[in-house]
């Protein structure tokens, strides 16, 4: 047994670990949060699993994907040929399980995925993560569950926080952040920035022919976020009306492939700009006797470049497969929910959604084509408690979408219009005891076709299908969340989702003008998604808390059981530890486990793994905190995704000063 294998042996026999105790909520934005019904006791039924942003910095989470993953059921994942991060909940992507920011949907209008990488955990106050039975008030495309991040404002009358770190690889970052808290509103404001030259590989890593080692080749990032929240609390009834902005510009490159699959080109890319822009204005107002409504107003932007270079200098672009790609794309919308107490037992909610979605691309000195969709939602969910312990909750949602125009991007007539239509229904039986509480669920859930899905030649390798159908899922779980006793938190689930009318790819269905085969996105029947959670939180002593996180996912296409799902493993466990050894010191290790991934659908594999961290925080007088400490404790060499190298060990240290 090597070295690396006796120091993760010993590290995990000496912190045992995974989820901390529950703690104190931070102060959220509470406009933002969207709960279950009947759940405004913070969701401790199990249905959404929460992490906290006290959480997401102890873990030393450098992004919203990282945080993500902190959460059960959720794992890490890299689509490598565009260097995107995303959070996989119990195996659905991030077009069948949105991401919500306050409440607003967000993403990319074209495809309807979203580099979570893209934006840091500066503000993030938490966020939740629905699985399969999800609030049907939500909007559309929830499939898989959905990921609410609820950002943070102010508590104080008067409060600062500076912070500013370094890291491997020439990284940077920096953040400020003040508020001010008065009777009658407040006002937030903020700024982060990170950027880094480039990263290191394992020293395990063997060279290829397009990567030699060491620093990885165009893996250089900057990101700039900025936001700013402004809101008017009238008088001692709850009311609350806020407007908010956020604006994420960023730059970053594609490291190259440096796998042994020959079918997968080489590319080099950069994206030149990566520009996120979101207004949006919340609301609540309190009707009395328990009634409320809450109205959502958003406009999103997304402004993409993507740069295709001849070769590894990333200064011409003479080749065919070299070009200029411009997104221009835009969603507006917005959403009315209300809420209303009827008798002792029942609570009901309802919500309507609407937004349109416009996506706008070019190459460079080529004429743009636009794409445009618009969907309405109608949710409603009660909750009616049948005893003291006993309660069932339901719901359903009317989803509704429509194209309003699809420009030929390969220069052919117009597509012409179509439209889905989904109902889905879902019920909940929840029965609470002293410490915890029993829950069995059933959700049905949809997707519709994204743009991409159903008109991208995705650079001619592929046609369009724009006869797509929405795919849907069915949701069983059964669960229980509590404690065991007074130092014992545990938590299991066992799930089955069965879903109809899968969007996958199918290869070799034509042969382009020059005999190259061609692929086609289409509904490929039923596939089974089931598997196992389970998780433990163990305070040992007053300073020292443990625990642990597993999960265990089975996927399978059922009509072309062929097709193998890709980028989430079989196999993954979580070992976390909190130790304080003196006051104002807390030391956490952890450990990570995944078994091998599928990357390609024709059984290309990316091996399993572990990994090893040290996160530090060091509390001084006068508002001032150190904190520092290491990635990849082992330098293990692994990837995420075939091909793609994820980073070796690295060291970090920063330093925060809080009035």
């Amino acid at each position: 047994m090597n070295l690396k294998w006796i120091g993760l042996l010993g590290w995990s026999l000496a912190w045992a670990a995974g989820i901390p105790a529950q703690e104190a909520p931070a102060p959220v934005f509470t406009l933002g949060e969207v709960l279950v019904v009947g759940a405004e006791d913070g969701g401790h039924d199990g249905t959404a699993a929460r992490v906290t942003g006290a959480q997401a910095e102890q873990r030393a989470s450098r992004n919203l994907a990282e945080a993500a993953a902190l959460a059960p059921g959720v794992t890490l994942t890299r689509v490598g040929g565009r260097n995107e991060e995303m959070a996989y909940v119990r195996g659905f992507d991030t077009r069948q399980v949105p991401l919500f920011l306050d409440g607003i949907p967000v993403y990319v209008p074209f495809d309807g995925n979203f580099d979570m990488g893209r934006f840091g955990v500066f503000d993030l106050g938490g966020l939740s993560v629905y699985k399969g039975y999800s609030p049907a008030i939500l909007g559309p495309n929830t499939l898989g569950g959905a990921i609410n991040v609820v950002t943070l404002r102010p508590t104080q009358p008067e409060e600062l926080l500076v912070r500013a770190g370094v890291s491997s690889g020439r990284g940077f970052d920096g953040a400020l952040r003040g508020g001010l808290l008065r009777p009658n509103g407040y006002a937030q404001a903020g700024v982060s920035w990170r950027e880094r030259d480039s990263f290191r590989v394992s020293s395990d890593f063997e060279p290829t022919e397009t990567e030699d080692g060491g620093r990885r080749g165009n893996s250089d990032s900057r990101d700039l976020q900025v936001g700013a929240k402004l809101a008017w609390t009238p008088g001692d009834a709850g009311n609350e009306f806020a407007v908010a902005v956020v604006r994420q510009d960023g730059e970053k490159g594609v490291p190259v492939y440096a796998g042994s699959d020959p079918r997968v080109p080489v590319r080099y890319w950069r994206y030149t700009e990566w520009i996120k822009n979101s207004l949006y204005a919340l609301g609540n107002v309190e009707l009395g006797r328990g009634a409320y409504l809450k109205p959502r107003l958003y406009y999103d932007t997304y402004e993409n470049t993507v740069k295709a270079y001849d070769d590894d200098t990333y200064t011409t672009q003479e080749r065919r497969s070299s070009f200029t790609s411009i997104y221009d794309d835009y969603t507006f919308g917005g959403s009315l929910e209300a809420g209303l107490p009827a008798g002792e037992r029942n609570q009901l909610r309802g919500a309507a959604h609407y937004k349109q979605d416009v996506h706008r691309e070019r190459n460079a000195g080529e004429r743009q084509y636009t794409m445009r969709d618009e969907t309405v939602a109608l949710g409603l969910e009660d909750r009616l408690r049948l005893t003291e312990t006993w309660s069932l909750t339901g719901g359903a949602s009317l989803e509704w979408r429509r194209s309003l125009q699809a420009e030929d991007p390969g220069g052919g007539e117009d597509f012409g219009r179509n439209e889905n239509t989904v109902f889905n229904p879902q019920a909940g039986l929840l029965y609470s005891l002293t410490g915890g509480t029993f829950r069995a669920t059933v959700a049905r859930k949809s997707r519709f076709p994204t743009l991409k899905d159903r008109y991208s030649y995705r650079l001619g390798t592929a046609l369009p299908n724009p006869d797509l159908e929405p795919e849907t899922a069915m949701h069983y779980e059964a669960g229980y969340d509590g404690r065991a006793t007074e130092h014992l938190r545990v938590r299991g689930a066992v799930f089955y989702s069965r879903l109809e009318d899968t969007i996958q790819r199918v290869d070799n269905v034509a042969q382009d003008d020059d005999g190259a085969w061609l692929y086609q996105v289409r509904n490929t029947g039923e596939s089974e998604q089931a598997g196992v959670e389970a998780g433990i939180a163990w305070t040992v002593v007053e300073d020292l808390t443990a625990g642990a996180d597993y999960m265990y996912l089975r996927r399978k296409n059922l009509n072309q059981p062929d097709l193998k799902p890709v980028d989430a493993p079989a196999h993954s466990l979580t070992l976390f530890g909190e130790w304080q050894p003196l006051p104002r010191l807390t030391v956490v290790p952890s450990v990570e486990y995944n078994s091998s991934r599928y990357s390609t659908s024709d059984g290309v594999k990316a091996d399993g793994f572990w990994l090893c961290h040290l996160h530090a925080q060091w509390e001084l007088p006068r508002g001032v905190e150190l904190h520092g400490g290491v990635r990849n404790i082992l330098d293990t060499n692994y990837e995420l995704n075939e091909g793609y190298s994820e980073e070796g060990r690295s060291l970090y240290a920063g330093v925060q000063y809080r009035f």
